[in-house]
């Protein structure tokens, strides 16, 4: 491109600000979100990628999650010469002291020495196979070093957990990266040291109990995933969580599955690999969009660049000199969209961080590799949007342009039909937001059967059996607390999965163990049997009644195979888990006087909320001594089931914004354009007679038909859509006809407006004039 064709270009720019600010800014929009969503799943692809040994690392997993004995790394171990080493985790929490004497909070996993071999996390200080190798070793994280030793040598220091413990410093790795499925922690602990810091001296006597990560490395060139099936022939036989039936599946899952596989397990998180399948679609979308918005907006300039191209025809300029001139035009506006987008992206990120509950860094993702690619990006869409409008501009023979004939050739039924592309889009879109805020606001206002407002759920972390009492009446001295409740499973957390054979059939279900005071507090009504009271009753829900068949007369059943047990209530079917699921079997067995509570439930009544969980929480702190605890309003943490859900739905929300913006600066420039090229046979229909209304009508047809295909096309494949989003959920809401009416009818609402408008401004123009320029 010379030097004079550069200044033409950009004098063309100038010319034509309100095209130029459109294409510009409108292709800069969409590829910040492009970006965004762009480096957002490339960290979520990443996850775990790095570990050297990542093709060789497997988690046991059964139906739901990891969690075995502590015993079968080493039986497997023995018994499988695949296995080269193995690991378990478990994720834990308590307080240390910092050099000031103040108790900061520590949270930790606790690991085998295998761990460092295994995983490539990156230790600053320490022998990978020795740092935890002794019992009472610990590995700091270099943040949570400095945050207790400043900036003093923390290896050789002792520490002190849970008030008693004494720990040495062996090592210092770094923090926990992002695209770990592992929880950021504080630091890692020896596995053994649990049985010390649980008071468990027979924890590593025998499998009983099993809820424990487990990871293994397999040999170079073995196939450990082939023995999955004579693994679980053996635990049929031999795992008492296998005999009994409480678990039925075994596989090993490769590391590089495990943030995506849905189970769960201890010390790790995931996501939802659908969720991020579904991005991808929607910047790949969003990409098209973009693409198609600057064909037309550039289409709809052909005509102003028309006369400029036909006079360098005339002076012996060829077609492939001129396409390639109008490709590195687009090439030029293509990487000016591109450097506004990147400060856009940078400028967003924070907001689309919030959105997505995650911590994407375009700074870190751009050197290397990344930049080189989105360069050669960038270069591909110039090539890819500057086609179309080249091909158009360069194809025609100058003297039409010279007689005014260019436009009379050009009908724009491409263009349009990429609007009415754009439009389907944009109506789905719009029924996806509506859709989903409706089913969220549908979940958040369910009745769940119990009352669940002013309630503060407290994760027990210390508070022992023979407490219970002192704790209690500590609570009732609080001005408004009107309750108290000491349980195993709650509504929150579900309880217990137990698995019983009864009349040879194996049925599941959840299991709470409750005081006295549960029922009351949760505004529960339970009907009550005429039985005597006993330890060995239980209460069981509606949906456990029916399972066990005991609709005419629950009064006892035989549930363990060891004699008959009595039913002591009936309690109505409430809601223990999201309602992506069903209410299912539930039983409730009464918590013992001394036993071990999972968590404190208090039922407050007072306008001055925030005043009383102040108290209680620090009522509830001084019985465990400083050893943190996660405390929180039950209301919201019920909430929280469906945030996944909100975000989905803001982010599409975000979207069909963006996409009706895009298909207004579409229909806006085609509009224009095709208004122009008709300025002609306007000015001709107004000389004979017609009136403006009627020039606006025949003007608005021509578009609107494109918006009605659009809308029928985007009807269906938007129901299929959200009716397949709605199937993943128990409770749903109905499709409504009225739901796809809105969409359709506010996107047909703002093409009207916008052809409307044009419409109109060519109409009221003097026919005279129109046709003396023509």
């Amino acid at each position: 491109m010379t030097i004079s064709n550069v200044n033409l270009f950009f004098r063309n720019l100038w010319q034509n600000k309100l095209y130029t600010g459109i294409t510009v800014f409108g292709f800069a929009f969409s590829l910040t979100f492009v970006i965004l969503l762009g480096a957002y799943i490339r960290q979520e692809l990443a996850v775990d990628q790095f570990h050297k040994n990542k093709d060789r690392i497997f988690r046991a997993v059964h139906e739901k999650q990891s969690s075995f004995g502590t015993l079968i790394g080493s039986e497997l171990q023995d018994k499988y010469p695949e296995i080269e080493c193995y690991t378990r985790l478990h994720e834990n929490g308590s307080f240390v002291e910092n050099l000031q004497h103040e108790k900061v909070s520590f949270n930790f996993l606790m690991v085998d020495s295998t761990f460092f071999r295994m995983f490539s996390f990156r230790l600053l200080e320490g022998e990978p196979s020795e740092v935890l190798r002794e019992r009472n070793s610990v590995v700091l994280t270099r943040s949570y070093a400095r945050k207790l030793f400043g900036e003093e040598e923390a290896v050789g220091k002792e520490i002190t957990c849970k008030g008693h413990f004494k720990l040495m410093v062996t090592g210092i790795m770094e923090d926990m990266p992002e695209n770990t499925h592992f929880n950021p922690c504080d630091g890692l602990l020896p596995f053994p040291f649990l049985a010390d810091f649980w008071d468990y001296p027979t924890l590593f006597q025998n499998n009983g109990n099993s809820s424990f990560g487990l990871y293994f490395m397999a040999k170079a060139g073995t196939d450990l995933r082939a023995k999955a099936p004579f693994v679980l022939k053996d635990f049929q036989e031999n795992y008492w969580m296998y005999k009994q039936g409480y678990k039925k599946e075994f596989a090993f899952e490769p590391l590089t599955e495990t943030y995506f596989s849905g189970k769960g397990g201890q010390g790790i998180h995931g996501n939802n690999k659908m969720l991020v399948t579904m991005l991808a679609a929607i910047a790949l979308v969003i990409l098209l969009l973009a693409l198609i918005n600057y064909n037309n907006l550039s289409v709809a300039q052909a005509g102003f660049r028309a006369k400029e191209a036909a006079v360098k025809k005339l002076l012996g300029t060829d077609n492939r000199h001129l396409f390639w001139q109008f490709i590195l035009e687009s090439e030029a506006l293509c990487f000016i969209s591109f450097g506004l987008a990147m400060g856009l992206s940078l400028v967003f990120q924070p907001v689309f961080n919030q959105l997505l509950d995650t911590h994407v860094s375009i700074a870190e993702q751009l050197p290397g590799e990344v930049a080189g690619m989105a360069l050669f990006g960038v270069a591909g869409l110039g090539l890819i949007a500057g086609v179309t409008p080249a091909y158009l501009i360069t194809r025609f023979n100058p003297i039409d342009v010279v007689k005014g004939a260019f436009r009379k050739k050009t009908k724009g039924v491409y263009s349009k039909a990429l609007i009415s592309f754009q439009y389907t889009i944009a109506i789905g879109l719009i029924v996806g937001t509506i859709v989903i805020w409706r089913q969220t606001n549908f979940l958040r206002n369910y009745n769940l059967g119990f009352d669940k407002e002013n309630v503060i759920y407290i994760e027990n972390s210390g508070v022992m059996g023979s407490q219970k009492m002192a704790l209690r009446s500590e609570f009732a001295k609080i001005p408004g607390v009107v309750g108290v409740s000491f349980v195993c499973g709650s509504p929150v957390d579900g309880g217990n999965n137990s698995s019983f054979t009864y009349k040879e059939r194996s049925l599941s279900f959840q299991v709470f163990k409750i005081d006295t005071a549960f029922f009351r507090l949760m505004g529960i009504q339970v009907e009550r049997n005429d039985v005597a009271e006993s330890e060995r009753g239980i209460w069981l829900n509606q949906a456990g009644v029916k399972a066990l068949e005991l609709e005419k007369d629950p009064k006892e059943c035989n549930l363990y195979g060891e004699g008959s047990i009595p039913i002591l209530g009936v309690v109505p079917d409430f809601h223990f888990r999201d309602l992506t699921y069903k209410v299912g079997p539930a039983l409730f067995v009464p918590l013992q006087e001394k036993e071990w509570p999972w968590c404190v439930l208090v039922k407050v009544d007072s306008p001055h909320l925030s005043e009383i969980f102040k108290q209680v929480i620090g009522t509830y702190g001084r019985f465990v001594e400083g050893n943190p605890f996660e405390a929180e309003f039950m209301d919201q943490t019920i909430n929280q089931w469906y945030e996944s859900n909100e975000r989905t739905g803001r982010l599409i929300g975000y979207f069909s914004v963006l996409a009706i913006i895009l298909s207004v600066m579409g229909i806006l420039a085609m509009a224009t354009y095709f208004i122009q090229q008709r300025v002609k046979e306007i000015g001709i229909r107004r000389v004979n007679g017609a009136t403006v209304s009627e020039i606006l009508r025949m003007l608005v047809e021509s578009f609107m038909k494109w918006i009605l295909l659009a809308f029928v096309l985007a009807c269906p494949l938007a129901w299929y859509a959200v009716s397949h989003w709605l199937d993943g959920f128990a409770y749903r809401i109905d499709l409504n006809w009225w739901i796809f009416g809105i969409a359709g009818g506010f996107s047909a609402f703002i093409a009207l407006i916008i052809v409307g408008w044009q419409s109109i401004k060519a109409a009221r123009v003097n026919p005279v004039r129109s046709l003396k320029n023509e």
